[in-house]
Order: C-alpha cells, then structure tokens, then sequence
C-alpha cells in the first residue's frame, strides 16, 4: 500500500535530546592548534603539536583516512606560520614538525604498496547499524567513494584526497552496494568522493565491468579527472552512456583537449577555469572564510564507513566545505537528501529537515551545532551565498513592511498555489485531512501580513538564534575562538557602533539595521560581552521554529 504523504513535519521529541556526534581526536586538536595559533600562544600550540605527534605515532595498524586528512591539514596551517612558531616556540620544533611529515609519508609509502580490499561483510560489521539505519542511509546517499585515496593529489582538491590508493572497495561489495543503492530508489548521486571513480580496479575488474553488470543503466553521475593510462576506460564509459563529467585543471586541460580531438567529441566539464573560485586543499590560508564547497544534504559511503554531510562554509574550521558526522548505531536520524539547486533552497538556519525510525519527515527542535557555526560566519557578504541560496541578511529583510505588503497583494495567487498543490494531490491524505492542511497553510499565510504577527515572528526568530549561539558558546569554547577571530574585523567594527545599545528596544523598536544589530549581539557573545542581556532577552522570549507556518514562533504556541 502506498505510504501518505507527510502532512506537515513538525518538531520530534527525538530532536530535543540531540547532541551532535563529538569531533575525532585530530579535528578536534586541528582546532586546539588553530586556536591557540590564532591566539599567538606559542606555548600552547607546541605542546597541542606534541601531543599530535605522539598519538598519531601510536597508530600501530597505521593512519585512517579521516585521521591523515586531519594531519595534512595540521600540517598546512603549520608552514603558513611557520614564522610565528619560529620566533615563539622551542628550538626543536622543525624537528616535530619533519617528525610528523615521517609518519605521514610512512603511512603513505605503507598503505599503497598493499592496497586493503575492503569486502561488503566487513564493512557492514564495522558499521553495526540497524535494519532502518541502513535503509536511510542507501537512500539519502549523494556520495559513493569507491577508493581511499587518489592517483591524481590535486593541490587544490575539495575533499583533501590522499595520493595513491590506500583501500578499495571488492568487486562484490561494490555490485552490493551499487543494487541497493538502486533498491532504495538513490539513483541520483554521484561515484565521487575523495578519490578517483576511474582509479577503482579489483581483480583486474575495472569500472566499466561494475556499472556494465547492472540491471538498468545507472543514472549515477561521474567525475573524474582522467587519471592517466584510464583514457580507453574514459572511451569505454562515453559508449556506455554513462552520465559523466571532467574536473578540468592546469594539470590535465591539454591532456583532456588532445583526447577530445581523438574521439572527436567534446566532453562535458566541470571547474573548467584556469583558477578555482573557492580555494581548498594546500591553497587553504585558514584566515578567512570562503563559500561552501559542498551543494548537499545526504550520506556519504566510504571504504572507511558512512557520515553524513552538511554543508558549510569554508574555512580554517571546516576547510572540506561541509561537515561529516560519522554514522555509528546511535545515530537517530538522517537528513532528507537534498542536491544542486533543492540544496541551494535550504535555510540552512532553519532546523534541519530528517528522517528517523518511523520513516516520517520531522524537523529537529535546535540548529546542529554546525549550523550555528555557519549562522555565525555568514556576514551577510554576497559574495559567500551563491545565487539561490538565502543568506540570514535575506531572511531578516522579510519583516520588513515592503515585502508584508506584497504578501497582501499575492494572497489570490497563494490560494490558488495552495489549492493546486494540496486539494487534488490524494498523497496528502483523506478529503479531511487535505482540507485541514489547506487551511493551517492559508492562514500561516494571511497571519504572516499582519503587521502584529510579523513583530512577534521577528521576537521570536532572534530569540531562537541568540539562544543558539549562547549555548554554542557555552559549550565550544575553541571553536568559538577561532570563528571569533575569522570575524574580529566585523565584531570590532560593530562594538564601536553599538556599544550602547540595549537589546530588546533596540533590536525590536528602534530604527537601527536589524539585521546589524542582530550580528553586533551575536558577535558580543563571541568576545564574552552582552550575556546577561541576551539572556535576559532569550528566556522571556523562548521561541520555536514552526515548519508549516514556516516562521518562528513562541514556545508557549501550538502548531
């Protein structure tokens, strides 16, 4: 029997309890380092870069993945102040940072010369995860990595690829993976990741073996930069049909352009600019923020496990350009997949929209703490939201009397959307149940044009991201000193504006920016300043976010 469409997600009791999964050791002292770099405490930085080395030496079955991307990134931030670490730490410092450079190259030299072949059993054992936790994850794939690591160690690659291939996936557990990606009804992702689809090779199979042996001819996509000597599999895939695409760099353009002139056919290409906008990779400077690298919700399936990602900007904090959290058996839901321009339309500072147990959509009651890290980062600069994607500044705009007015004047239009879009789809529901959804629409609308209304949802929208980003603080205080310095030109320049400012007459009444005056608040609490105002302001005001009203509304409020 088919399944009801969801009514209207709300908020879940599961969401209420919800902590994101802690950091791994090496992202968090990535962080530790960061931060006390940041601070100009030599001291501290060198004894947080002792205690890196010494644990990743401990690594006897040698270094993950994730763990050695981490290192790499350490590593990277290392030499970009080298100056600094020079002049303020102890003479043996060189020797700890080449000491750290052995490992790494060991582990490297190590894992490629014995490539792990990681079968389906295995990699499922390792995970544990429930009958549901599986399906969800097949099903809000964007990413399967079918290799660890990467022939081609581009500079300036998104994912930090490792060089060489250290792990791949069996022919057998690739076909598994493959078929219940299909089952699960995922055929929109892509054979990427932090690696090469053409590297992938398991008892002289190759890719066109895999995607040859399916049922129906995949609809997955496929980048790659062409490693070199896979130029007759590129050929082989192109009379497959397969839906592919190439990274075109410096390093391969003359490369891809001869192989077009001997096949006579133009390839479709991505990054097809000789500089790319977002630099990532050992370009990374970890002093600024740049626009996100990632355009997905979903989960990712690697040789090493499963995560999910969230995207985020990039910078010093997040430089992937996403956050990954890992998928163990606690994990209680996933988010709903969503990829290019359905991606682009998420409000990001909105609750996030899941799945759990029950197989029902609902929205979580909090922002993940790496939304309030995003929230925070985002200036409100045109330049860090690409076109589609609403930035916070937007989203403020939308109290403002102009655009209430123009609600006013499309309410015709709306009802009609909404009769269209709910009275004649039999997926909502029963006759009743369309009719009652049609109504709680209608009206969030027509309550959203009353002037009364707009003022309590914009109360109740800056007490919800407030009271986010003072629990955030509370509870993160490195990464909080490392956003605070990424803004430090920001906050300095609003503390001497506002300083005086008084937060609920001011933010609510005045004629002040609100959306300035929302960033003065919310960067004080990065320094340790307005506490007891904002949350003086925060608990007289405990707001919620109401999915089918779309707005933000007082706790005490039912939906």
């Amino acid at each position: 029997m088919k399944q009801n469409k969801p009514k209207a997600p709300s908020a879940s009791p599961t969401a209420a309890i919800f902590s994101d999964c802690p950091d791994s050791f090496f992202e968090e002292k990535k962080n530790e380092f960061l931060a006390a770099l940041y601070e100009r405490n030599g001291s501290r930085a060198e004894t947080i870069y002792e205690l890196i080395l010494k644990n990743a030496g401990k690594k006897a079955d040698g270094l993950g993945e994730t763990d050695e991307k981490y290192l790499r990134q350490i590593q990277v931030a290392f030499k970009q102040f080298k100056p600094f670490l020079l002049a303020h730490c102890s003479n043996q410092i060189l020797d700890k940072y080449q000491g750290l450079q052995s490992l790494i190259r060991k582990n490297v030299k190590e894992q490629s010369a014995h490539p792990g072949v990681v079968d389906y059993d295995n990699w499922r054992r390792r995970l544990h995860l429930s009958s549901w936790q599986e399906k969800l994850l097949f099903a809000n794939a964007i990413t399967f990595q079918m290799t660890s690591g990467c022939s081609n160690y581009c500079r300036r690659c998104n994912e930090w690829a490792l060089p060489k291939i250290r792990s791949h996936f069996s022919k057998d557990a690739t076909e598994t993976i493959l078929k219940k990606l299909i089952t699960s009804g995922n055929t929109d992702l892509a054979l990427y990741g932090a690696s090469d689809p053409l590297d992938w090779e398991d008892a002289a199979k190759d890719l066109r073996d895999i995607l040859s042996g399916l049922d129906a001819p995949p609809a997955f996509s496929l980048l790659t930069k062409i490693p070199r000597g896979k130029e007759n599999l590129l050929k082989a895939l192109i009379k497959m049909d397969i839906n592919l695409s190439v990274s075109l760099t410096d390093r391969n353009r003359a490369r891809i352009y001869a192989l077009e002139a001997q096949i006579n056919q133009s390839i479709p290409k991505q990054h097809a600019s000789k500089d790319l906008l977002i630099p990532a990779g050992l370009d990374e400077d970890f002093i600024s923020v740049k626009p996100s690298i990632t355009d997905g919700y979903g989960t990712e399936i690697t040789p090493e496990g499963a995560c999910i990602i969230i995207p985020t900007f990039t910078s010093g904090l997040h430089p992937f350009g996403h956050k990954k959290l890992p998928i163990t058996k606690e994990t209680a839901f996933f988010p709903v997949k969503k990829i290019g321009r359905q991606a682009l339309l998420v409000d990001y500072f909105k609750p996030l929209e899941v799945v759990g147990k029950e197989k029902k959509p609902f929205f979580l009651s909090k922002l993940l703490d790496v939304q309030v890290e995003t929230l925070l980062l985002d200036n409100g600069s045109d330049a860090l939201t690409p076109p589609g994607m609403r930035s916070l500044k937007e989203y403020f705009s939308i109290f403002e009397d102009t655009p209430r007015r123009q609600r006013k004047k499309i309410i015709p239009s709306v009802i009609a959307r909404l009769k269209k879009e709910i009275l004649s789809q039999s997926e909502y529901g029963t006759d009743a149940d369309r009719k009652q959804l049609y109504r709680k629409k209608l009206m969030a609308h027509l309550e959203f044009c009353n002037k009364e209304v707009l003022e309590e949802s914009k109360r109740c929208a800056l007490s919800f991201f407030l009271a986010a980003v003072g629990c955030f603080v509370e509870r993160h205080p490195v990464k909080t000193g490392i956003i605070a310095f990424l803004l430090r030109e920001e906050t300095a320049g609003l503390q001497k504006k506002y300083k005086k400012k008084i937060l609920v007459s001011q933010v609510l009444h005045s004629q002040d920016n609100p959306w300035e005056l929302f960033r003065f608040y919310a960067t004080a609490l990065l320094i340790g300043h307005q506490k007891k105002s904002i949350s003086d302001f925060t608990t007289s005001c405990p707001s919620k976010y109401d999915a089918l009203a779309d707005r933000f509304i007082p706790v005490s409020r039912q939906n």
